[in-house]
């Protein structure tokens, strides 16, 4: 997934951009999510937002990026324990 322009009517310089796929890719390569899968199209979002926020320090982001895979990874494993608890057994 290539990061594109934000919808909102904030532009991005090519220079920008090639921030943001950089850090995208690496943050998608150490957390072993897949280019094309939504959690992907999530990471790629908040990073605009971040850079559009004024969060524009590669390592900084870079860094955000993989807190943010983090939560979310750590989002669905309490939902998943909430969807099958685990059985208590008694002795």
């Amino acid at each position: 997934m290539a990061i594109h322009f934000d919808q909102s009517g904030f532009e991005f310089a090519p220079e920008q951009i090639d921030t943001l796929q950089r850090i995208f890719d690496r943050v998608c390569f150490e957390t072993r999510i897949p280019r094309h899968d939504i959690r992907a199209g999530r990471l790629a979002k908040f990073l605009m937002d971040e850079f559009k926020y004024g969060n524009t320090d590669e390592l900084a982001l870079t860094e955000c990026g993989r807190w943010f895979c983090k939560r979310a990874s750590s989002g669905q494993r309490d939902a998943s324990r909430e969807q099958h608890p685990q059985r208590q057994t008694r002795h």
